[in-house]
């Protein structure tokens, strides 16, 4: 009996100890979350324009065409809880922060990324950002088990970053994601609204827990930066009418009355509601709800100048 526990333990030692090594080399990888992590360690401080959201916010805001420092957080699917985890684990040292942009989208209210399909990226902000949410949860704690590429495939990952240098980070020096372009457009891109809006549409009774606590994210986001005299710029960024075209009504209207609620309640509180505004054109959009980069320039252009256009409303 005991050589053959001892067989055993031999036969499982060399197995872990690739895994371990494996699980050290993804974990090396460069990747959009570690970049964003390590770039606010060291650069918050002078940040006056502060962005975030999910993937609207991550390819249609483009920090390099604000007038002042700006720094984009966004992540692909990030919802209001993650917003909040990274506003709060930051807010402190963010000394010249004058503008916080925070995109809510179509889905955004009703978005809880546990109970989604890509659960798996919690494990980046555990892993990355050391979010303490889902401590002793071994599916959120490491990349081996969390990371939705086969094993293969992790493997080609790490021997492309230690051979090639080949990272994982898509974002630029301020985190916007240029990966959106024209030239990376599939061919029915602008057909897909219908497909998309409806696997963004969610049932809002089955959903009232995860309503109420987006909400109470996006409250004590907003409630933090009035404490600290920082105005907020909720925003709706803009769609095409293949996908704006079929949105539920109740899911829509809850999204514009939780943003004007707000708006009613803090004085440093703007919304802009640019869901089918009319200067976004076909040519302006990656996909049917996504701007591509020249689009995403134009966004940010008119966030700037309705900024900057503002009267000083909360002291800044």
């Amino acid at each position: 009996m005991k050589r053959f526990i001892r067989t055993i333990i031999l036969f499982f030692i060399p197995i872990s100890l690739g895994l371990c090594v494996l699980e050290i080399g993804m974990r090396a990888v460069p990747n959009s979350y570690s970049f964003k992590k390590n770039w606010l360690d060291k650069n918050i401080s002078s940040v006056h324009i502060w962005s975030f959201g999910s993937s609207h916010g991550l390819y249609g805001i483009n920090p390099q065409y604000f007038s002042k420092p700006a720094f984009n957080s966004a992540h692909v699917s990030q919802p209001l809880k993650y917003d909040a985890f990274i506003f709060n684990k930051y807010i402190e040292k963010a000394d010249s922060l004058e503008w916080v942009i925070l995109p809510v989208s179509y889905f955004t209210m009703t978005s809880k990324m546990e109970l989604g399909e890509e659960w798996w990226r919690i494990k980046n902000y555990r892993i990355y950002y050391d979010c303490p949410y889902h401590k002793y949860e071994p599916k959120y704690n490491f990349e081996i088990i969390g990371n939705p590429l086969s094993f293969y495939k992790q493997i080609k990952r790490v021997g492309r970053y230690w051979i090639k240098g080949s990272d994982d980070n898509s974002c630029d020096s301020l985190g916007f994601d240029r990966g959106y372009s024209k030239e990376n457009r599939g061919d029915n891109w602008y057909m897909d609204g219908p497909q998309r809006a409806k696997f963004h549409t969610n049932d809002l009774e089955k959903l009232q827990p995860v309503i109420r606590e987006n909400i109470a994210c996006l409250e004590t986001i907003i409630n933090n930066c009035a404490e600290r005299n920082v105005n907020v710029l909720i925003v709706t960024t803009p769609v095409c009418s293949t996908y704006y075209d079929c949105v539920d009504t109740a899911q829509y209207s809850l999204m514009i009355r939780v943003c004007e609620s707000f708006v009613r309640q803090y004085s440093n509180v703007r919304y802009l509601n640019l869901f089918k505004d009319s200067r976004f054109v076909e040519d302006d959009f990656h996909d049917s709800d996504h701007l591509e980069t020249e689009g995403a320039a134009k966004l940010t252009g008119i966030l700037d100048e309705y900024i900057s256009g503002l009267s000083s409303f909360s002291g800044q």
